[in-house]
């Protein structure tokens, strides 16, 4: 019976399942040979997977060996291997599985089903082994175009200076819009690994482009024809050298234009190219292309006509320690090594590439011994020991200088390195070097020859051979620390020079280190008492041996064996007389004296007929010109500023035909005309009216009336600059084209004679003017003014000046001074205001009424201090003020956009900055002093903001409307010292901030100490140099 049923119910299911169509026999037949089915499959799997996994490495090696990319075809089959290989795998384990199974009748029929599939399996595997063999012989297209290739990091990138250019970069990139990229920066700085990593991130990250291609410019790639090959190398093209430059650039385009959205970086690019001429797409934002370059000079980005430049920066003194140590590894840590390291670190000057270089050099040295010697090579600029130093730093800054245009700026530069390391130079001081020294050619006036030098400057600016600042709208550059020792290494051969600025020296060098090929000497900024011997330099030009002491002289005969001397500069020495032998330096072209003061007495000039400078201003102790300069028919510069001459003899004038820069402001010698005033044997202003070569004069007028007849005279209109005082004011003029006064020459209020040209105004002692504008309504061009001691009411007001070009302004002690400006003067008014200093001016209630404040949109700097009754620096007017108490009127906020500086001192009543909230999004720091009444500051947050300086008690007792607010700007407050350096400056007047001041009052003192005095010695940078005219 167990039988019988067991057939019965395999016969309904067979039934069930749709098999009455197949014959029984069927169905049986394929369960009973299901076991050898299941081995054939097996069987089969294993080889088609076992072919398939020997093609994939076959087509792997011929990728990587031959650049090969498989055929689709190819790629399509494997595919569809490993998906049969895993459908099959899955029918083996569900046959064994059945199998265990089989006792039971419910799995009968799945175990039928299952044979099908095997038998389909088996039928697919078949195919795919027919299809193999139909292209086993032809698995590869063409040549794989790689996307890319990555390159290896040479330096590590993880400090926020390299990051900040990284990301810099990076966003460029990204930007559609951008499509030419600059990147420069000096040698050895880090411009290539900033690139590498760019490169490596797009190739391994982004999906924006299609490939990416790295092209190292070769240095002789200064011809199209040696660019394109430089590019079709990293393409892998074949252009054949019988091509012509315009069948290779055909190649290159066609190129360049399948590989679609392409980055081409080209790395250090000396010279600029056509991309048109060499093959390459110009990048657009409908292409997608981008042309990156990194190169050296600034000037290489403007040609190549890139949208977006990034300057790769040096890096901070942290970073360079912390890389240096790196590469160093403990024993820069070490007691007794460790001061030394990062002394031999800063050496470095924050070159990631020399740092590197000298921190494998010193890699695991604990000897102190060494590491001392280590610090005395670099500092002497030999480095003989230091590896590759020489090779890897030197070699990369050298070429920068073999790069530059010209001899006249390779000479330009070599002579930079007779400055001190580290020292700001004066660009207008070292221009004229370079003039005096002919270095940039005799022909032309001194404009000329001035522009020349600043397109000479401005290459080595843009070389980054040289770096740029300013200080008191002082322009200054210096000169990298390794790129000045490489200029020293150059200069002990050719052309010879003696290089030891502030080196400390008490004595000159000694007399056998003055070798007879030498060619300049810089012993500047020292602290020599005096030269008692007489060196044989006959090739010697420049001798530079300004801020010494010299209390004991210099040899009479010091000068006889320098016959080919051009310039010698003895300024700010304490020289009582010049050697006689000057007199004998026919070859002189400039002679600097500047500030010497304890000289009384100069030999004969008569014999320096090729002098064109005489430059013996601030030295105060000379009351008579020099024998012998009516002889001096060359002379291009006369300076005599602040000196004590009794008398410009007539007739000097006539006889110096090129003079072109007179400069005698604090001399005062033009004390009348030929009709009225003049002084007996004296000059008048008439001898100044014929100088028809005059570009730059700087003199005084004793009166009114001789600077009137001047005015009226047109004379100034041929000149370049002037400088002209009336009255006698003691002011240190900074701008080109400026005037002051002193007395009360507008009585009144009654407008002034000026040249419509003048740039800056000073006015000292005047009265009764009730608005400043009213007086100069003709200065449209002015630019600075200073107002001091006199009875001003407004300084601007309807009618007048708008002064809408006005950069700076100073107010002192007016204590008449009630307004600033007026309301409803038009938008103009003061619109290019970027600093405001306010002393003194009791009388005044606040600085800006707030209908101003939206012309105010370039202010950078407010700075009011002793102003007894100033309560706010805005004030709404009074109409608003009425309309507020009456409930009527909302005040709104107000902005100072470009507002970096507020500072603030000793205002008692001051109780709020604004009765509304002020916007500074740039403000950088925030000064506060004596200001007890004020307990709000009404600021927008700032994320510009540094410091908020002031005192402690202060500044726990103000309120906050908002208690966010406090939170934000509670991190940055710092409390206010006593000896703060800022108040210091604050509180000192411009005469005593500067030494010559204390020079004009017969004051010496400050000199005796020569380091303390010294200004290069600050630690701020830019430091205030010594004060010269040129």
């Amino acid at each position: 019976m167990e039988v019988a049923g067991l057939v019965a119910s395999f016969l309904s299911c067979l039934c069930a399942n749709n098999c009455v169509h197949n014959s029984i026999g069927q169905q049986c037949g394929s369960f009973l040979s299901q076991k050898r089915k299941l081995r054939l499959l097996e069987e089969k799997m294993d080889y088609l997977a076992a072919t398939a996994a020997d093609l994939e490495r076959k087509l792997e090696n011929t990728q990587v060996q031959q650049g090969m990319e498989p055929k689709a075809r190819v790629k399509l089959w494997l595919d569809h291997v490993w998906k049969t290989v895993e459908e099959g795998t899955m029918i083996v384990t569900l046959a064994n599985r059945s199998r265990r199974l089989q006792c039971y009748p419910k799995y009968l029929v799945s175990r039928i089903k299952l044979g099908k599939r095997i038998e389909e399996k088996i039928m697919e595997v078949s195919r795919l082994e027919e299809k193999l063999k139909t292209f086993e012989d032809d698995l590869f297209g063409e040549t794989l175009v790689k996307r890319g290739r990555t390159l290896p990091t040479i330096l590590p990138m993880m400090n926020p200076t390299t990051m900040e250019c990284f990301s810099d970069i990076w966003d460029y990139m990204m930007d559609s819009q951008v499509g030419r990229i600059g990147v420069y920066g000096m040698g050895g700085v880090g411009k290539t690994t900033i690139m590498t990593e760019i490169n490596n991130r797009l190739l391994n990250g982004s999906a924006q482009f299609d490939c990416v291609i790295w092209v190292n410019v070769s240095k002789e790639s200064d011809t199209v024809e040696r660019l394109q090959i430089d590019i079709a190398e990293q393409l892998n093209l074949d252009c054949s050298p019988s091509a012509t430059e315009i069948g290779k650039c055909a190649q290159l385009f066609d190129a360049l234009c399948r590989r679609k959205r392409f980055v081409l970086i080209l790395d250090d690019l000396w010279e600029p190219f056509s991309l048109e001429k060499v093959g390459i797409p110009v990048p657009t934002p409908e292409n997608g292309c981008k042309l990156v370059l990194t190169t050296r000079s600034m000037s290489i980005c403007r040609a190549m006509e890139t949208q977006q430049d990034v300057e790769v920066k040096v890096l901070s003194e942290i970073e360079e320690w912390s890389l240096f140590r790196e590469k160093v590894g403990e024993a820069a840590l070490l007691p007794g090594i460790q001061n030394i390291a990062k002394a031999v670190a800063k050496e470095c000057g924050g070159l990631p590439l020399a740092i590197v270089t000298v921190g494998r050099a010193l890699h695991r040295v604990s000897d102190i011994s060494e590491w001392e010697n280590a610090l005395a090579e670099l500092r002497s600029s030999t480095a003989t020991n230091m590896g590759r130093m020489e090779e890897d730093v030197f070699a990369h800054l050298r070429f920068s200088l073999i790069k530059l245009k010209d001899d006249t700026s390779r000479a330009c530069f070599l002579f930079c390195s007779l400055y001190p390391e580290g020292h700001q130079i004066d660009v207008n001081e070292l221009i004229d070097y370079w003039m005096w020294e002919g270095l940039l050619g005799d022909a032309g006036t001194i404009q000329e020859l001035k522009l020349k030098g600043k397109r000479v400057l401005s290459e080595l600016k843009n070389a980054c051979l040289l770096q740029s600042g300013t200080i008191d709208g002082i322009e200054l550059v210096t000169i990298h620390d390794l790129i000045r020792d490489m200029l020293i290494a150059i200069t002990s051969t050719s052309p010879r020079c003696l290089i030891k600025p502030r080196s400390g020296l008490k004595k000159p060098p000694w007399v056998d280190e003055w070798f007879e090929d030498l060619q300049r000497v810089s012993l500047m900024r020292n602290n020599i008492q005096g030269i008692d011997f007489k060196p044989r330099c006959p090739k010697l030009t420049s001798l530079l041996l300004q801020d010494n002491p010299f209390s004991k002289n210099i040899l009479d005969s010091f000068f006889d064996d320098m016959i080919s001397l051009e310039v010698l500069d003895l300024s700010s020495t304490g020289i009582s007389s010049l050697p006689e032998s000057v007199s004998n330096l026919e070859n002189l072209r400039a002679l600097f004296l500047q500030n010497c003061w304890r000289l009384t007495w100069m030999p004969s000039l008569e014999n320096l007929v090729k002098l064109k400078v005489l430059d013996i201003s601030w030295s105060r102790r000379i009351t008579v010109l020099p024998h012998g300069l009516e002889k001096l028919r060359n002379l291009r510069r006369l300076d005599l500023t602040h000196t004590t001459i009794e008398l410009f003899p007539k007739g000097l004038l006539a006889a110096l035909m090129l003079l072109e820069e007179l400069l005698m402001v604090g001399c005062g010698f033009l004390r009348g005309s030929d009709r009225e005033g003049g002084i007996v044997g004296g000059a008048t202003i008439e001898e100044v009216l014929n100088c028809t070569s005059l570009s730059s004069l700087e003199v005084d007028f004793w009166n009114s009336k001789v600077f009137e007849y001047y005015i009226r005279s047109s004379h100034w209109a041929q000149l370049d600059t002037f400088k002209f005082t009336i009255g006698q004011p003691f002011v240190l003029v900074s701008e080109k084209r400026s005037i002051a006064f002193r007395g009360n020459f507008c009585p009144r209020g009654r407008p002034i004679l000026l040249p419509p040209d003048t740039s800056g105004w000073y006015l000292d002692d005047a009265k009764d003017i009730i608005a400043l504008s009213s007086v100069i309504p003709n200065l449209m061009d002015l630019k600075y003014c200073e107002v001091r001691n006199t009875e001003v009411h407004c300084i601007v007001a309807p009618g007048g000046n708008k002064l809408s070009v006005l950069d700076k302004m100073k107010l002192f002690n007016l204590p008449s001074l009630w307004l600033i400006s007026r309301k409803s003067m038009g938008g103009d008014t003061l619109s290019n205001l970027r600093s405001i200093e306010i002393v003194r001016c009791c009388n005044l209630r606040f600085v800006f009424l707030r209908c101003l404040v939206g012309n105010l949109q370039n202010l950078e700097e407010i700075t009011v201090r002793d102003c007894c009754n100033m309560k706010r620096m805005v004030q709404e007017e009074e109409e608003e003020s009425q309309l507020e108490e009456e409930g009527t009127f909302n005040l709104s906020d107000i902005s100072f956009p470009k507002l970096r500086s507020l500072k603030l001192y000793r205002l008692p009543v001051l109780k709020s900055l604004y009765d509304g909230y002020i916007a500074c999004d740039a403000l950088h720091s925030i000064e506060i002093s004596g200001c007890d009444a004020l307990w709000r500051l009404q600021l927008l947050p700032s994320a510009a903001l540094k410091a908020i300086i002031g005192p402690r008690d202060w500044w726990e007792s103000l309120e906050w409307e908002f208690p966010h607010d406090r939170d934000f700007f509670q991190p940055y407050f710092r409390e206010w010292q006593s000896n703060n350096l800022t108040q210091n400056m604050q509180d000192m007047t411009l005469e005593d901030r500067n030494p010559k001041y204390h020079s004009k009052h017969g004051d010496t003192s400050y000199m005796e100490d020569w380091k303390v005095h010294d200004p290069t010695m600050s630690p701020a940078t830019f430091s205030s140099p010594s004060a010269s005219p040129r």
